[in-house]
């Protein structure tokens, strides 16, 4: 995907912060020249010199919501939400193997406390992969690829992972599948204001009979997400 072609769907904007969907495949920020905040400082009609701010970062390849900050305050405000781990946030993955019902995965990673809690939504399987499970994902802690590293670490690495990867359980097809669904948190800036977001996952997802057709789907019922 070329992120200077990178359609924009916004969730939230107002006077301190912007909230977008970023697809797979996009940088979401850094010296490229090609990155996701580029895109939203387009849709926004501002440069890159005095443009947003990510306020924290998605990997390459996860797909989902991120947030900006309109200026430096703003962007330290929601940082600081994060560092305080003030902000739910909820993903979706799909994983080599059965996974059981629920998975409460809590050991170190890089020598810090890290907890992940994951819950199976649906089990199929996957044309050159075998068995897979379409998960959950709550990260309770925010440590380095912690979601991608636990469930490796569990025995159930994430579809398409090339970093994290099971040997012999490489994915040749469209990249890594996770997404970053869900978000919420009280406005850092604004009193009272409670940020809520949810959209259905990215739609190389939903292009699985056993996922689009699970409970969990259904109920997003919101609109697609590319």
């Amino acid at each position: 995907m070329n992120p200077n072609n990178t359609e924009v769907h916004l969730g939230f904007e107002d006077e301190h912060l912007v909230i977008a969907w970023k697809p797979h495949g996009v940088l979401t920020s850094g010296n490229s020249g090609r990155t996701f905040v580029q895109a939203v400082n387009r849709c926004l009609d501002k440069t890159s010199e005095s443009g947003v701010l990510p306020c924290h970062r998605l990997d390459f390849g996860t797909s989902g919501w991120v947030v900006f900050g309109k200026n430096k305050s703003a962007a330290r405000e929601m940082g600081l939400l994060f560092e305080q781990r003030s902000i739910n946030k909820r993903y979706v993955a799909l994983v080599h193997g059965q996974v059981p019902p629920s998975l409460n995965m809590v050991w170190p990673l890089d020598g810090k406390f890290a907890k992940t809690r994951v819950a199976m939504l649906a089990q199929g399987r996957m044309a050159g992969t075998g068995p897979v499970s379409f998960v959950h994902a709550e990260p309770i802690t925010g440590r380095t690829h912690q979601i991608r590293r636990h469930l490796f670490d569990s025995g159930h690495g994430i579809v398409g992972d090339d970093r994290y990867g099971i040997p012999g359980e490489r994915y040749q097809g469209k990249g890594l599948f996770l997404c970053a669904y869900g978000m919420n948190f009280d406005h850092p800036l604004t009193s009272d204001l409670k940020v809520n977001l949810v959209a259905e996952p990215s739609k190389k997802f939903r292009k699985l009979p056993f996922v689009h057709q699970s409970d969990f789907i259904q109920r997003l019922n919101l609109s697609s997400h590319r």
